[in-house]
């Protein structure tokens, strides 16, 4: 039989006006941007409508950005279209995945998210340091290449996003020598990326201490649905392990094409990407070919949607 996963996309997916046709036409929309302006205190609602970019570009607000907007679709399309083999997100992505499989409540997550992003970017600050994208690589070849970047100082893989780009993480220096090496190892392009910290890289270890605190005073359920953890690429359901794999997450290595790889070899054929933008959905087909992609991203994909989870 069939099955589905339900995605959700992570930082670098947001855009100005991210979920205002959704809060004008679904009331269950309106209902979690309106409880994340109570539990942050400041209008969220505002900065994802109006902007400006470069303020919506701030991490302290993507993260709990991007989270809202996941949820407030994922509140419009629970109960009424199949539940899924299993859920997964990329980076801060899976928090609304643990929204998703019930381990944590909205309130819960976005509390979490909020530190989060607060902590990482002071990290960011006390210990700049970039990211960049590696294309077309040998993925036997990531390793000599960040032995030849780490002479110069601290990188590592901080995601696998799929079988033709990895992005590597650390001191702005070390990043910048894998990029200038990265042809001799046979990578078809090597860029660096806009972002403001080495995340998923040993520079915030910081951010990660500081969010270890919170997700200790953090209540878990169990997860109803298996979540495909990102330090891992495997599931997990157990509030505790659930928990010890957020801490980790941080410094580790966003798995992303092994997350995947898994949930299609355990027969998910039909991938729906919750949340703001399309980029999971690209990266899906590039992993899995053969994989059925769906992006719910404005009220008009998520109409369109549960139109045909009713035929």
């Amino acid at each position: 039989m069939a099955q589905s996963a339900w995605l959700f996309p992570g930082q670098g997916s947001q855009f100005v006006g991210m979920g205002k046709d959704l809060v004008e036409k679904f009331r269950e929309a309106a209902g979690v941007f309106q409880e994340a302006e109570r539990v942050l205190g400041f209008d969220l609602a505002r900065i994802c409508f109006e902007g400006p970019e470069d303020r919506l570009r701030e991490t302290r607000f993507t993260q709990v950005a991007i989270l809202t907007h996941s949820t407030s679709i994922l509140r419009v399309i629970e109960g009424k279209a199949p539940r899924p083999a299993s859920v997964a997100g990329h980076s801060v992505g899976e928090y609304a995945a643990l929204v998703a499989a019930g381990s944590l409540s909205f309130e819960a997550a976005l509390r979490l998210v909020s530190t989060r992003a607060q902590a990482m970017n002071a990290a960011s600050l006390a210990r700049p340091g970039a990211m960049a994208a590696i294309m077309g690589m040998p993925e036997e070849n990531l390793e000599p290449l960040l032995a030849e970047g780490s002479k110069a100082g601290v990188v590592r893989a901080a995601n696998y996003n799929s079988p033709v780009q990895i992005v590597v993480s650390g001191d702005r220096e070390a990043v910048e020598a894998a990029v200038r090496a990265a042809p001799s190892f046979g990578a078809k392009r090597a860029v660096g990326l806009k972002v403001s910290g080495a995340f998923h890289s040993p520079l915030m270890e910081t951010a990660a201490a500081e969010l270890t605190r919170a997700l200790r005073s953090t209540h878990f359920e169990p997860a109803a649905i298996p979540v495909v953890s990102n330090v891992t690429g495997m599931p997990a359901r157990e509030p505790g392990e659930i928990a010890a794999l957020l801490e980790r997450q941080l410094t580790s290595a966003v798995m992303w094409t092994q997350s995947i790889r898994y949930m299609a070899d355990a027969g998910v054929t039909s991938f729906v990407e919750v949340g703001p933008g399309n980029v999971l959905s690209g990266l899906v087909k590039r992993i899995s070919p053969e994989a059925e992609c769906v992006s719910l991203s404005d009220a008009k994909s998520v109409e369109a949607f549960l139109q045909g989870a009713k035929t």
